[in-house]
């Protein structure tokens, strides 16, 4: 199996918080061989979605029936959740991997079995 089913069903339980609390998130959860990752930037005040292995962005007055002020808006808004979201998955990340390295160097650990997936990876 290349994931771990008790992981999808934690980071859907998340994914309802985030949309219930209209909050945009990262979240990575892991199980022993198995790690399920997950980011959210599509609350309702962000501008932003994925599409395409990529990001998109509704940012033109006409998105906005030509409201200026509203636009503006989703615009910071969606930079500042992009900012503070890439930040501190950033230094989680940095710090975690130094962790890491330095028991894998003093246990001598092989990290072969197991993997990732991502949130929309099917339950098959």
């Amino acid at each position: 199996m290349q994931y771990n089913p008790t992981l999808k069903k934690a980071m859907e339980e998340i994914k309802q918080i985030l949309q219930k609390y209209d909050i945009a998130g990262q979240a990575v959860l892991h199980s022993p061989g198995h790690s399920e990752y997950m980011i959210h930037i599509t609350p309702t005040y962000s501008c932003a979605w994925f599409e395409n292995n990529g990001v998109r962005f509704r940012a033109t007055k006409k998105d906005y029936n030509g409201n200026e002020m509203i636009r503006n808006q989703k615009i910071k808004d969606t930079s500042n959740m992009l900012a503070l979201l890439s930040e501190t998955t950033a230094k989680n990340a940095l710090s975690l991997l130094a962790v890491s390295k330095k028991l894998d160097q003093i246990i001598g650990s092989n990290h072969t079995e197991g993997g990732h997936t991502t949130h929309s990876t099917q339950n098959n």
